[in-house]
């Protein structure tokens, strides 16, 4: 007997919206879309009575600290805030103990998704000045993606100059794999700490300050021409000003534009720098909150498909380091899994993007684009039957209380928003309710990659 029917919803993919449901087989499989109000047998019958289903959303960017930390995120506790928040696809990022940069640290991260997750799991692998050119084994292991930063990092981890950087995406090229960059100059930070200190300077805002808007645009040039240079596919990660924005908007309107790819968070779309006043170091991250101005262009690149997919870059630490560091040493970061659809959703409620562009940026784009939508990101026979069940007349102020990650302070802390999910299924299995995560670790499962990108 099938395992799940939900009918009577309005569907909601990239394609547009219609009236139907979804049945998903024994195996986890969506088996049927059905139209209009129609309904099937199945052990568990839900009736959406007219709201929105989503395809289960897909994170491409999540650092879940384990193995390592996990004093600050752990899979069990991270893949719960992911659940609760409509997320059950995490693509992990490698700055884990031990990094995943090898063979030895890809495996020692699977092995702690597959005994904690919740929910579905994928793992990104780190370019760094020692394995760049040795790619091949982390490729075809199954990682969906390499990463690179080009600046706030260990200089081992660092590659910050245009030569280091064609040779790491001429290997991703040869591979035919993709890479997401993190930009920024290294030797500008490095000059504004100075001067800031200088001034004497260690408040929060000149933690934002000392990563100005044209370092971010400065390092966005490096790498479009990188990537033209190459013919690399590159994701371009957490955009978060207007200058870099429209460079990329040109870009990718240009020839080779198909493989280049924008990444926002929703605290760059949705928040700017006020929200350091009202949170302190809790809105501390990198890249930091930037203008207003900078976050309307985000808006209006979300809207215009400059921006391709949303990412939470969900970066747990705990309460004591954020409060107790030094003022230059405060780790950035924010959890955002609980946060993400909702953050989006608001936008769409508020008719700033359609719905459609929610189930864009949230499931299948990042599906296709990490090479994992032969299984995720759509609704459509023979996918997961992972779905979102959203009521968009649901309205909560995030606090602490509804945060699931180890890290209670979300930066959407006193942020009332609208449309949130009600009802999550992987693989058909119901794994949160109304904010309440109720999977069992281990429910999740690695996710292998599709040699052709899907």
């Amino acid at each position: 007997m099938a395992r799940l029917c939900i009918f009577d919803a309005r569907l909601i993919t990239a394609r547009g919206e219609r009236r139907g449901g979804v049945l998903v087989g024994d195996d986890g499989r969506i088996e049927a879309v059905l139209d209009g109000t129609a309904r099937a047998n199945a052990k568990n019958e839900i009736d959406a009575r007219g709201r929105l289903l989503f395809p289960g959303f897909v994170d491409g960017h999540v650092h879940m600290r384990d193995p390592g930390y996990t004093h600050k995120e752990e899979f069990t506790s991270g893949t719960r805030a992911a659940a609760a928040g409509g997320v059950t696809t995490v693509m992990c990022m490698p700055n884990t103990d031990p990094p995943v940069d090898t063979l030895a640290g890809f495996d020692a991260a699977r092995t702690a998704g597959e005994a904690g997750a919740a929910v579905d799991f994928t793992l990104q692998a780190a370019i760094t000045r020692d394995n760049a050119t040795a790619l091949d084994s982390l490729w075809h292991a199954g990682v969906t993606s390499f990463e690179t930063l080009m600046s706030d990092a260990p200089i081992r981890d660092r590659l910050d100059n245009p030569a280091m950087l064609h040779m790491a995406f001429a290997e991703v090229a040869r591979l035919d794999a993709i890479v997401g960059v993190y930009t920024g100059s290294q030797a500008r930070l490095e000059r504004k700490i100075v001067e800031l200190r200088a001034a004497g300077r260690d408040d929060v805002r000149a933690l934002a300050e000392a990563r100005a808007p044209d370092a971010e645009a400065a390092g966005i040039a490096i790498a479009i021409e990188a990537a033209r240079a190459t013919g690399a596919r590159v994701v371009f990660r957490q955009a978060s000003t207007k200058a870099g924005l429209e460079l990329l908007r040109v870009a990718k309107r240009a020839p080779g534009g198909e493989r280049l790819f924008v990444e926002a968070t929703p605290h760059h779309i949705r928040l700017d720098t006020s929200a350091i006043d009202r949170l302190g170091r809790f809105a501390h991250m990198v890249p930091p909150l930037r203008a207003a101005q900078d976050k309307d262009a985000a808006i209006k690149a979300l809207a215009d498909n400059t921006i391709d997919v949303v990412g939470s870059d969900h970066a747990p630490h705990a309460e004591a380091e954020k409060i107790g560091a030094e003022p230059w040493s405060v780790p950035g970061g924010t959890p955002g899994l609980d946060t993400i659809a909702a953050a989006v959703l608001d936008l769409a409620v508020r008719g700033e993007i359609t719905f459609s562009r929610v189930a864009e940026t949230l499931a299948t784009t990042p599906a296709r684009i990490f090479g994992i939508a032969h299984l995720k990101g759509d609704i459509r026979r023979d996918l997961d039957g992972d779905l979102v069940l959203v009521d968009i007349e649901a309205k909560r102020r995030v606090a602490a209380e509804m945060i699931h990650s180890k890290a209670r302070r979300s930066v959407f802390e006193g942020i009332t928003l609208r449309g949130w999910p009600v009802l999550i299924a992987l693989r058909g299995e119901i794994v949160a309710e109304n904010g309440r995560p109720i999977a069992r670790s281990p429910s999740g499962r690695f996710v292998p990659r599709m040699s052709d990108h899907g």
